[in-house]
Formats: C-alpha cells, sequence, structure tokens
C-alpha cells in the first residue's frame, strides 16, 4: 500500500499556469496565465477562460479536468491526539 499523500499547492493557479519555449510564445503564455487568476478569482467566465485556451491552441478540459480532479478529489487525513 502506498502512503504517499499529495499535497497540492496553496494556490490552484499553479496548477493552471503555462509556460513558453520560446520568445514568441510569451505574449500567449501572459495572456494564459492571467486569464487563469482571473477564472480561479471569479473575474472570467468559465466560456471565456475556455475560449481563450482554445485560441491558444490548448484543449480546455484536458487542461482543466485533471486540476478539478486534483483539487475535488483530494482525501484529506486528520490525526487525532486522544
Amino acid at each position: 500500500m502506498n502512503n504517499q499523500i499529495l499535497e497540492l499547492p496553496n494556490d490552484c493557479r499553479d496548477l493552471l499556469m503555462v509556460s513558453a519555449a520560446d520568445t514568441r510564445d510569451i505574449d500567449g503564455m501572459i495572456i494564459i496565465n492571467q486569464a487563469s487568476a482571473d477564472w480561479l478569482g471569479g473575474k472570467l467566465d468559465t466560456g471565456t477562460y475556455f475560449d481563450t485556451l482554445d485560441h491558444f491552441g490548448i484543449d480546455p478540459y484536458a487542461h482543466v479536468r485533471p486540476v478539478e480532479r486534483l483539487a475535488y478529489s483530494q482525501v484529506v487525513t486528520v490525526e487525532l491526539f486522544l
């Protein structure tokens, strides 16, 4: 049995950020990362966020679904001291 616990970062934006391979892609990277932060902060609706990802060639569901699975299905353990 595996006793390792997966710890998520304090800020889920860290799971949605992208990086650029070359200088041509830096503007797109900045736009996508800002859209991720705005979406998580409730400043951007899901449709607009997904349109932004799609515009830059990122499949929105493939990008977001793993993050949702991690964020919403993590096992929380509590240690009781009796």
